[in-house]
């Protein structure tokens, strides 16, 4: 059909984008969700604490793919793993995607996978949100390896509280899936409205470790009824002070 209105359908061409569309803004703050929900640098050169979220996990929360979480925390500087490393030392090196494809034998979008977005400044929150997640983590871990070396000595309550104190905000995870968090108010723990004091989280470790020093685990219903709540049974699990049977 010709005339006025096929010629104009013919001058249209590719819908345009639209116009408050803004490319390095979108990326720049689905980088910063995944950081968020991911929470602890995904690193296999660190051992990932078991409760902590794990990729399907964001790509779930994300309504999206796990490939596609992976690649905003490469871009993020928040995933690295051996397959990573290799192919961003390869990018480096000036290899192109089909070079870096042949050589792994990895397929193009895989590749592309493990490859930074390119556009966008990709900038997190000063200091960077990798950064202090990472010295975070590790002030963690460390306090844990000192808790288990006095675990059993006189000293042990002092160094119980301090991993506790650096434990503060930190995403728990119960059996049913429920996550928790909890403040420290001087000598208080406080979580979901209810404060469990520095004293009773002392004598319940003490009396768990007892049990756990005898069997080399502890029943949950004889823990829950030392702790009296869930939650500092989850507690205790993380840092390394017992095993439940």
């Amino acid at each position: 059909m010709n005339g006025p209105e096929s010629s104009k359908r013919a001058k249209r061409g590719r819908p345009k984008k639209k116009t408050n569309y803004n490319r390095k803004e979108q990326i720049d703050g689905l980088v910063s969700e995944a950081v968020l929900l991911i929470g602890i640098p995904f690193d296999d050169r660190d051992v990932r604490p078991i409760d902590a979220p794990t990729i399907e996990s964001v790509a779930k929360a994300m309504n999206t793919t796990p490939v596609k979480i992976r690649r905003l925390l490469i871009t993020g500087d928040y995933y690295s793993t051996e397959k990573s490393r290799m192919v961003q030392s390869m990018l480096k090196n000036g290899l192109t995607v089909d070079e870096i494809s042949k050589k792994t034998g990895l397929g193009k979008a895989s590749v592309y996978s493990y490859i930074p977005y390119r556009k966008g400044a990709y900038m997190l929150p000063e200091p960077t949100l990798y950064a202090e997640q990472t010295r975070l983590f590790r002030k963690r871990k460390k306090a844990c390896e000192i808790l288990m070396e006095y675990i059993d000595c006189t000293e042990c309550s002092r160094y119980l509280w301090e991993t506790i104190i650096v434990f503060e905000n930190y995403s728990f995870c119960m059996e049913n899936g429920k996550r928790f968090k909890y403040s420290i108010d001087g000598d208080w723990l406080c979580c979901d409205g209810i404060k469990i004091s520095k004293q009773r989280i002392i004598e319940a470790f003490s009396k768990v470790r007892k049990i756990q020093k005898v069997n080399g685990h502890i029943r949950e219903d004889k823990a829950l009824e030392i702790c009296g709540l869930k939650e500092l049974i989850v507690i205790f699990l993380r840092i390394g002070a017992c095993k439940i049977s």
